[in-house]
């Protein structure tokens, strides 16, 4: 969040309101820092100096500049079918974005002047803990730190350009993330049973449990840190439940004045309000 001299900082929430997350008496000014100095354990992060005035409106996305930002495709089976696939991929579909998309969970958002095609992905995103590279399934509670909200925000008609979804998924400021960071272990480990629900103007167009991932998570990080080592605070957007705008008949994209909810249980809501851009 934002604190009083306009300058970004890691908190943490508790029972009495927000406190500076600390680690060995310092304070972060993004979750990366502070997760490597922790060695990925939420029990070594403590709370330090109250924050005044902890409002939505000084919230920022959690995770500011991450190092990576890893995507999976196709991994609710109602999704593929919504789109006329027939059976999930044999293996984990992957893409990249980079922070430039990243957004606040309560930002207004662009919407681009170069597409009228911009679609909504509600997502539960895994926040890496600690360095890793080729983990096991038995690894992977230690290398996950905990859980925040997305918006996999997509424009379908540059990502039908080609076969590659770059250039639909990397636009500037249309994933927002947030509103907090959940310690896996509140939400029952690294293969939690949360409700995910995306909406429309408040109503339900996405709505699924995390359950119903084809690749869970374990199965996610196994595969994907055999290509590649994670760092603290990468993240790895997990995919969409079914009921995007994109496979509707009609198509339902989102327009200037629209706002879209991704609401998980356990962790919260991230609602952000649509303006088409200006320059």
């Amino acid at each position: 969040m934002v604190d009083a001299a306009g300058e970004p900082v890691v908190v943490v929430f508790g029972s009495e309101g927000a406190s500076m997350a600390t680690v060995g008496g310092r304070t972060f000014a993004d979750l990366p820092d502070l997760l490597e100095a922790a060695g990925g354990h939420a029990g070594r992060i403590v709370a330090g100096a109250p924050i005044a005035a902890a409002d939505a409106a000084k919230l920022l996305a959690p995770i500011a500049r991450p190092r990576k930002i890893i995507c999976v495709g196709k991994n609710y089976l109602e999704h593929v079918r919504e789109f006329g696939g027939a059976a999930g991929p044999a293996h984990p579909d992957l893409f990249a974005k980079w922070d430039n998309a990243l957004a606040g969970p309560f930002d207004t958002l662009p919407l681009p002047l170069e597409s009228t095609s911009i679609d909504f992905e509600a997502e539960l995103a895994v926040v890496i803990g600690r360095r890793s590279r080729r983990l096991t399934r038995e690894q992977v509670t230690d290398a996950v730190f905990g859980f925040t909200a997305a918006n996999d925000g997509s424009v379908r008609d540059f990502q039908n350009h080609t076969t590659q979804r770059t250039a639909g998924k990397a636009w500037d400021r249309l994933t927002p993330l947030g509103p907090v960071v959940v310690p896996a272990a509140h939400l029952g480990g690294v293969e939690p049973d949360v409700r995910i629900t995306g909406l429309l103007n408040g109503e339900i167009m996405q709505d699924d449990r995390t359950t119903s991932l084809m690749f869970d998570i374990p199965s996610l990080l196994v595969y994907i840190t055999t290509i590649m080592t994670l760092e603290p605070g990468d993240l790895v957007l997990t995919g969409t439940p079914s009921g995007v705008g994109g496979a509707r008949d009609p198509k339902v994209f989102l327009r200037d004045g629209d706002s879209y909810e991704v609401r998980i249980e356990g962790i919260g809501s991230l609602v952000n309000r649509y303006e088409t851009e200006s320059f």
